[in-house]
């Protein structure tokens, strides 16, 4: 079968479309995804994925990672943001993070740390924290 695909190993065109298993690790969490649709050359044997693959498998382990680690899915984040009245800003700053660092969790692009997922729930569990990490945060621009 000739493909527009063609083997960074060797070079042939005689690449066909394949589903097998996938391992791999994330933050030290051994991943294995039963069924990864890839490319595999016929004649040298080197299995590899598109671009477009690459991307899929990449959220594929991301999501993977999340459930072994128990972390809140990304749905669940914008949920509790949301339930707060919280733009993704604000919630960064509240939490001391970085720019679109909120988003990357919401589109499942990033895991948040087992701490800041922690936080989560607990602002979740205990809406009035969010007035007390407001404190803290003004506490610590006031001089002194």
């Amino acid at each position: 079968m000739h493909s527009d695909i063609q083997c960074a190993i060797c070079s042939s065109n005689n690449v066909k479309k394949i589903r097998d298993r996938f391992a791999a690790k994330y933050v030290n969490a051994p991943i294995v995804l039963d069924s990864v649709e890839m490319y595999r050359c016929e004649d040298c044997g080197e299995a590899f994925l598109s671009p477009e693959q690459a991307k899929d498998v990449s959220k594929a382990v991301k999501a993977a990672a999340r459930t072994r680690l128990g972390l809140l899915s990304p749905a669940r984040i914008l949920e509790i943001r949301r339930k707060l009245d919280l733009s993704q800003e604000e919630l960064e700053s509240l939490l001391g993070l970085g720019p679109k660092v909120v988003t990357r969790w919401e589109n499942g692009r990033v895991l948040q740390s087992k701490a800041a997922d922690d936080v989560l729930r607990v602002m979740e569990r205990l809406p009035e924290a969010v007035s007390v990490l407001k404190g803290i945060r003004e506490s610590r621009r006031a001089p002194g």
